[in-house]
């Protein structure tokens, strides 16, 4: 896994479309609450140009060129993701990469901080404020459970936290988790 996250690293910084990036999912919740077991790598990308050519003639080619089996997964114009790439390296960490499509999904990568993940490696990290958002909106068991994690156990600013909520349109999410978890 430590060679797969040095090489996704390298080929972000690499590339001339991708403006920031930070690390979501699993990793990243374990940068700021106690880890919890994951195997696949989630980034988050801002992108210079989003659209199926650029993606495919851009990151996506240059992982297939080092050795990533990769494709291009595209959202339907209500789905949350629009492009997403899913990503195998040669040590079978699966890996993959979210392009932001909202202004507020841009901010949140922009304002990440530098986190050691794996001994020797730090990348850029969603702060909990946006994690939480990002996991109430995926809404699956495990992201909720992650999103209760960082509540109940970061640091994170509440007023930004709910001001984020609203414009990602979750706030009513978060108050029910909160309300369950014992928060006033």
């Amino acid at each position: 896994m430590e060679n797969t996250f040095k090489k996704i690293i390298s080929i972000l910084k690499m590339s001339k479309d991708i403006e920031a990036y930070a690390l979501i999912g699993g990793f990243a919740v374990g940068g700021w609450v106690t880890p919890r077991a994951t195997k696949d790598i989630d980034i988050f990308v801002v992108c210079s140009t989003i659209g199926r050519p650029a993606i495919e003639n851009g990151i996506l080619k240059t992982l297939r060129e080092a050795e990533f089996k990769s494709s291009l997964e595209i959202g339907s114009p209500v789905d949350d993701i629009k492009f997403c790439i899913k990503a195998i390296s040669k040590e079978g960490t699966p890996v993959d990469i979210i392009f932001a499509t909202k202004k507020w999904e841009d901010e949140i990568i922009k304002d990440s901080l530098q986190v050691e993940i794996l001994k020797g490696i730090s990348l850029p990290v969603i702060r909990p404020e946006g994690l939480i958002v990002l996991k109430l909106r995926a809404g699956s068991f495990q992201d909720v459970a992650d999103a209760a994690r960082l509540l109940l156990e970061a640091e994170y600013d509440s007023q930004k936290l709910l001001l984020l909520a609203k414009r990602a349109k979750v706030d009513k999410r978060l108050v029910k988790l909160r309300e369950r978890l014992g928060f006033a």
